[in-house]
């Protein structure tokens, strides 16, 4: 795993739209790299924004980072950034959670047989919301 990062001086008050403009246009063009893994970008304070861009391969890496230039150079002018700090490496230790995904679903409502449960009465008697949220864990091993 290579990591690149990148760390940006914007104009006053241009934080939301830079990120807005990464998200939109940036992010689409990464996910086109050849063992691109993920991609942060973090509101540092002061104008500032630092990104973290993770790939695979360090061939994947310079292929990103070079995207990245190339995007900094073409789409970021309106914003008045000074040319970033940068660097690039291999990724020396690597942990992950467990990821957790939930959904929403609808369906008849989960009921508890105790009839201490006020809310649910209340639920019940007002026609409360049908949606029941389930969770499910995916294990995955991490390399």
């Amino acid at each position: 795993m290579h990591a690149v990062f990148r760390r940006y001086r914007i104009r006053l008050g241009a934080v939301e739209a830079a990120a807005e403009r990464a998200h939109e246009g940036l992010v689409p063009d990464l996910r086109r790299v050849q063992g691109f893994a993920a991609y942060y970008l973090v509101h540092a304070g002061n104008d500032t924004l630092a990104s973290i861009a993770l790939f695979q391969t360090e061939e994947s890496a310079a292929v990103g980072e070079r995207l990245l230039n190339d995007w900094f150079r073409h789409d970021w002018p309106v914003f008045q950034a000074v040319p970033p700090e940068l660097a690039r490496g291999a990724v020396l230790v690597h942990e992950e959670l467990p990821r957790v995904a939930a959904a929403v679903t609808t369906g008849p409502r989960l009921e508890r047989r105790n009839w201490s449960d006020r809310r649910l009465t209340r639920e019940r008697r007002s026609g409360g919301d049908r949606r029941v949220a389930t969770a499910a864990v995916s294990m995955s091993a991490t390399p």
